[in-house]
């Protein structure tokens, strides 16, 4: 994808499931930092412009909804990109070799930071420097995989600061960042009700994906969503029962 192009919600949810699939760093666009940016700034943009016409409407729902979703995935991606990089740096802090073609500029400072104090640090009690070094290999693809004769290590990562933040932060930003990020799966925190359409609706922007409703079509969708719909007279809940 060239840089110059804008990212979407699509381009950060691939993101963010390919970052959390795999042990080795994802191929990211190099401007990744400042395209997150751009998208949660259009996002917010959308969503106040909404907001001042009409607070209560379901299209100002749906697009708080995907804001929030656009805030927590961008942080779930810098998260785990962090942790790669920090574990990738101390390796080579202990000798090892990293390819770090898929580092941004961003990330390949911080990178640089890691290895130069972790070495520092590690002076403080081995002052021997002649360790034979051992090359990581790249783990994303499979053939490179198999290939590899090498010993891997699986270090607990620690948790790692979130980089982007919100300034009207709220409670659903603040759980995203306070639970271990890999034990969440994603699209599982909000609340999925089933309900019924009472007449045809124009498009909704939801939190994952957007909704071409007509009337009698039968739904399930995020609660939030869902009941203002319902409040609206436009949908009405149904029972599921197993």
């Amino acid at each position: 994808m060239p840089e110059t192009d804008p990212m979407t919600f699509e381009d950060l949810s691939a993101a963010y499931r390919i970052e959390i699939k795999s042990q080795a760093l994802g191929d990211v666009r190099k401007d990744l930092y400042s395209a997150l940016m751009r998208l949660r700034d259009r996002i917010q943009k959308d969503y106040e412009t909404e907001f001042s016409r009409d607070p209560d409407s379901i299209m100002c729902e749906g697009m708080n909804e995907r804001r929030k979703k656009v805030i927590s995935l961008s942080q779930k991606v810098i998260d785990l990109r962090m942790e790669k990089i920090v574990m990738m740096a101390l390796r080579t802090s202990m000798g090892a070799e990293n390819v770090l073609d898929r580092l941004t500029q961003e990330e390949r400072t911080y990178y640089d930071n890691i290895v130069s104090e972790s070495g520092r640090h590690r002076t403080l009690v081995f002052k021997d420097k002649t360790k034979k070094n051992y090359v990581i290999p790249d783990v994303s693809a499979g053939k490179e995989e198999k290939e590899a004769n090498v010993q891997t290590e699986t270090p607990v990562p620690n948790k790692v600061p979130i980089v982007i933040s919100e300034d009207d932060t709220n409670t659903e930003h603040r759980d995203d960042a306070a639970e271990p990020i890999r034990k969440e799966p994603e699209g599982t925190k909000d609340d999925l009700i089933v309900i019924r359409i009472l007449e045809d609706l124009p498009k909704i922007a939801g939190p994952d994906c957007d909704y071409d409703l007509k009337k009698e079509d039968i739904v399930r969708m995020p609660a939030a969503l869902a009941n203002v719909l319902i409040k609206h007279e436009k949908a009405a809940p149904l029972s599921v029962t197993p």
